[in-house]
């Protein structure tokens, strides 16, 4: 183990101390002579240089410039325009010689050679937006058109290798260059000169890398997507697939451009376009491919983020042209790099971490990593012994790596799941096993449970009060229905293992339903349903085993009840060939049809919906089914969503005559206790008690079951609280609605017929935010998805049932003191922010007194008074009283505009319209911070400023108030505005009004606004509530 480990690390450590010699391999050692020829003050000195033996020379250096010149001849000493020459270093943009991003220049370069080097050839990648190259007077290549006026500029992108007859020693390179789209211009990618053997079989072996990589990223994309559609779960595959597609995109589109060759019609704004989405898309994709390789070793957190901001960027493409576009790219290379740090990061640690396929993808990435390092030193010019550019290269071992070890993981997926499927041939017949055995074992104290707590609830241990009495009938009906589950498991094992054996004899359909139609109506209990018997007058006897033939009708019975909300069941009968055909239909929510058949099957239910919102174990339909077919039947349900279903099973008929109207027998009826359900007998008394008169806050308890109510009102029995009931959603809502606010807490349960808990507490939150009706859901069920869909819905704390008393009691308590913080909380907060007197306004006020005080006292004198009235309202912490009149708003708002104005002179126009009679109460600090807003973030914000109006309205049933400017407007929508606090550092918020509003009068701030078109908010205070609350003033 120890050994392993070793070398583990050992190997860890020798990809680090690799990948660091490759990227420094290029510098250490190199001296100046292994460099090749650079062009120095405007002249490349070729004359040492052999190129037919020592290779190709990139067109490096320093290059004459001669900005916003076009020239086409160069003056006898290579001079051009003295005012206008600098040298410029070539590949580079020429904004570092102080000329402008966008516009013309030309450049020029002199190259020395030894006059015997025969034709050569000249390899120029898209080097610029439009460009001309010029040898001698000569022009031998040329993309677009170069104009000194932008309106004649044509750009294009064209790739070319062009071969040419030097002039003998010397010969003069002059490249006009013109650039209108990107923030920088210049020569951007190197041009390598060679003989014409060397560059035709350049070219020659980048096409055929760059077809290679296209066609096999295509085919690799388009296969990985294939099987992410065959198999959604695999999203590595998606991921994966389209980086491939996007890489082949920009290998047509970036590289050689064969694009333009295939669509001669592309123009270079297209060819831009798919170049920034392939880079952009392809490093959020491949973010997005390593973080499904190894999740737990990638943030999720940081992938959304670095993918959200890969998404942005893309936007900009979409968006923006290409002038605006291209401005971002050094920025989203500056995240590229970030990203790729964390993506080798992710591998280091996915490989100290002994994940599978870690070393591998580390190698890869770290190859492409150097393969890029090693091209960007050749474009410098440097000698390293490999005279060609290896990206290509490395982006193809990349991609094999990478489909290699997606390759692997579905290899050993499928020979994972072959094991697994023989692990749970096993683990399933050990399963039943355990479930046997258990069931077996748990039955005996079960039973000493139910029978000493039925025995202490007669008293026959002594006399107990009617409190114990409930809290021991519930103790019972809950161990009936824990005995009848343990009944329902063993006889789903006995099934699976053939061990049950019928006791079939003549019986009587019906007077065996009969004898247990009381006990259905209690399971009914208060629901709106009705349990209706439809015989013929006479029916034959029926040839089966009467506890197996009850056990059937329960469970059809009981699965009736629980999916009918209202309506009627109807138990009916008839005879047809020797056999009787028996039905259970209901009115309730129906099944849809591609579940018909699946709701046989053990432990399924009609989807997991009904599961989480009606209960239940799914073994009831499974176990009926298969004890029909012991007998000889069949058992089908024919059924429509919303329309109910009808479950009808078919029983051999006896050989026995026709019997008379049916009677009372009492063998059914011992057979009918053997195989009740759990606690059918007991649910009838488990009524829910009344309200309990208790000083405190309420607390609305909402079960459909009255056991568990029982539960909810014992465990809180002793608490001083008033517990409501309620065994429905819609009754629970209904109560809310009356209560005006009084109850505190709801405790809820998941899973109700009807309206489930989660539905429910979603309308809840629709009306009441967390903070104000505090909710707490109960469950069987505390699975990861459950408690988040919980949340989800609105939920504040989740307890799950069973639970301790003690916990409930400390939930609820923890839940109402939060509910009353946060009432404290809110009652403060306008008070004290608006006591937050902001440091900067006050200083700018006091300046502003200041400089009026010498030359215009009385101004001074006026804003003093202005000053002291804002202060005296601001720090008046009456303002946390409900409602003050509306002149005193108008008054802390016009204090507040008198200063501003002084500030900022005529760039702030305020106009006040008042309707007579408009006179209300309104909650204090709301007028003045929506004036400030409209000031501060409205006109002062335009640099000819605006006006600031405020309009009073006296309407038939409210007094509307409008605040209004023509200012910059707000950049968001109205709705983030309002779900965000102020982050200047203090004042009253527009959320905090907005909030207020809402909770007094139903209704908020109504904002309108668009960038640049100005903002105007207005909210109305209904005439009814500042009658009714006027006083409280």
């Amino acid at each position: 183990m120890l050994r392993k480990k070793w070398i583990g690390r050992t190997a860890l450590l020798g990809i680090v101390l690799a990948f660091l010699a490759m990227l420094t391999m290029p510098v250490i050692g190199l001296t100046p002579e292994k460099f090749k020829p650079r062009a120095k003050d405007g002249v490349l000195d070729l004359r040492q240089w052999r190129l037919g033996e020592q290779g190709t020379i990139p067109l490096n250096g320093d290059w004459s410039l001669h900005g916003e010149q076009l020239l086409t001849a160069i003056r006898p000493g290579g001079q051009g325009d003295s005012q206008t020459e600098a040298f410029a270093e070539v590949p580079g943009v020429w904004t570092s010689r102080g000329m402008p991003g966008r516009g013309y220049a030309t450049y020029h370069l002199k190259v020395l050679t030894s006059g015997e080097t025969g034709r050569l050839g000249l390899h120029i990648p898209a080097i610029a937006p439009a460009y001309k190259l010029i040898l001698d007077g000569h022009v031998i290549a040329q993309a677009g058109t170069v104009s000194a006026d932008p309106a004649q500029t044509r750009n294009a992108y064209r790739p070319q290798t062009v071969l040419f007859d030097p002039p003998a020693g010397a010969f003069d390179l002059i490249l006009q260059v013109a650039n209108d789209l990107y923030p920088e211009g210049g020569i951007w990618y190197s041009m390598t000169l060679g003989t014409e053997r060397q560059m035709l079989a350049l070219q020659e072996r980048q096409m055929m890398v760059d077809m290679a990589v296209f066609g096999g990223c295509v085919l690799l994309g388009l296969y990985q997507i294939a099987v992410f559609l065959l198999r959604h779960s695999e999203r590595s595959t998606l991921y994966f697939g389209i980086c491939c597609l996007l890489g082949a995109i920009r290998q047509w589109a970036v590289g050689g451009i064969y694009l333009v060759d295939v669509f001669p019609q592309t123009d270079i704004r297209t060819l831009i376009l798919l170049e920034y989405l392939s880079y952009y898309g392809g490093v959020t994709m491949a973010l997005l491919f390593v973080r499904s390789l190894y999740p737990k070793e990638y943030s999720g957190a940081l992938i959304k983020l670095f993918a959200g901001i890969g998404c942005g960027f893309i936007a900009t493409v979409l968006i923006f042209p290409a002038e605006t576009y291209t401005r971002f790219m050094g920025a989203y290379k500056i995240v590229s790099l970030i990203c790729l740090g964390y993506m080798i990061y992710g591998f280091l640690l996915a490989l100290w971490r002994k994940r599978s396929g870690a070393l591998l993808q580390l190698a890869g990435w770290l190859v492409f990593v150097a393969a890029a390092v090693h091209d960007i030193v050749y474009s410098e010019g440097r000698i390293i012994g490999i005279d060609f550019q290896l990206v290509p290269y490395g982006f193809i071992l990349l991609v094999f790596i990478e489909a290699l070890e997606l390759a692997r993981r579905f290899t050993s997926a499928y020979r994972v799941i072959g094991t697994m499927s023989d692990e749970l041939v096993a683990l399933n017949r050990m399963k039943d096993e355990f479930l046997a055995n258990t069931s077996h074992e748990l039955k005996t104290p079960l039973h000493g449970i139910l029978n000493l707590s039925a025995a202490l609830s007669e008293g026959k241990s002594g006399p107990v009060n009617e409190t114990q009495r409930e809290q021991l009938e519930v103790v019972v009906a809950v161990a009936r229905r824990l005995s009848n589950l343990i009944n329902d498991i063993l006889d789903f094992s006995r099934l699976k293992n053939k061990g049950i054996q019928l006791q079939r004899r003549p019986v009587d359909i019906r007077a065996l339903v009969a004898a247990q139609q009381e006990v259905f109506r209690h399971y009914i209990g208060q629901k709106p349903v009705a349990l209706r018997m439809a015989w013929p007058e006479s029916l034959p006897l029926a040839d089966a085993d009467p506890s197996r033939l009850l056990q059937v009708l329960y469970n059809l019975i009981g699965n009736a009840v629980k999916f009918t909300p209202q309506g009627e069941i109807t138990v009916s009968a008839a005879a047809a060939g020797g056999m009787l055909r028996i039905s259970v239909a209901d009115t309730g929510i129906g099944i849809s049809a591609d579940k018909l058949e699946t709701i046989f099957l053990s432990f399924e239910q009609a989807g997991t919906s009904v599961a989480r919102e009606y209960g239940g174990t799914g073994l009831g339909l499974g176990i009926s089914r298969q004890l029909v077919e012991l007998h000889g039947g069949r058992l089908t349900v024919q059924s429509k969503v919303g329309q109910g279903a009808v479950f009808t099973f078919t029983l051999p008929a006896s050989q026995e005559s026709v019997l008379a109207p049916a009677r009372y027998r009492p063998d059914a009826e011992e057979a009918a206790q053997a195989r009740l359900p759990a606690g059918w007998r007991e649910v009838a008394a488990a009524r829910v008690p009344d309200r309990r008169d208790k000083p405190g806050q309420k607390i609305l308890a909402v079960d459909d079951d009255p056991v568990n109510l029982r539960v909810v009102m014992a465990a809180l029995s002793d608490e001083p609280y008033e517990v409501l009931a309620a065994t429905s959603g819609a009754e629970a809502l209904e109560m809310l609605d009356k209560s005006g606010g009084g109850i505190g807490l709801v405790i809820l349960d998941v899973m109700m017929p009807g309206m489930s808990g989660y539905e429910t507490c979603r309308q809840i939150r629709g009306k009441y935010p967390l903070s104000e009706m505090p909710v707490l859901l109960t469950t069987v069920r505390n699975e990861p998805e459950d408690l988040i869909y919980g949340f989800e819905s609105g939920a504040n704390d989740f307890l799950t049932k069973p639970f301790q008393p003690h916990e409930l009691r400390a939930r609820a308590r923890t839940l109402l003191e939060m509910k009353r913080s946060a009432e404290d909380a809110v009652r403060s907060e306008t008070a004290f922010l608006q006591a937050q007197i902001k440091p900067h306004f006050l200083y700018n006020t006091l300046n502003t007194i200041v400089s009026f005080s010498l030359d215009e006292p009385q101004t001074a004198h006026d804003l003093l008074l202005h000053l002291s009235r804002y202060l005296r309202n601001s720090f008046d912490f009456k303002n946390k009283e409900k409602l003050v009149p509306l002149r005193k708003e108008l008054e802390l708002t016009e204090a507040y505009l008198k200063i501003e104005q002084a500030r900022f002179g005529k760039r702030l126009q305020v106009r006040f319209e008042l309707d007579e009679g408009a006179d209300c109460y309104l909650p204090p600090v709301t007028l003045q911070p929506l004036v400030e807003n409209a000031v501060r973030h409205g006109v002062t914000k335009k640099e000819d400023g605006g006006t600031v109006s405020v309009t009073i309205r006296a309407l038939a049933d409210a007094v509307a108030i409008c605040v209004e400017d023509d200012g910059a407007g707000m950049p968001a929508p109205a709705e983030t505005i309002l779900s965000a606090k102020r982050e200047d550092g203090g004042g009253v918020g527009l959320q905090n009004i907005h909030q207020r509003l809402v909770r007094l009068y139903g209704k908020g701030l109504l904002i309108e606004s668009e960038a640049g078109g100005g903002t105007r908010v207005t909210f109305r205070i209904p005439t009814a509530a500042t009658h009714q609350t006027g006083g409280q003033a």
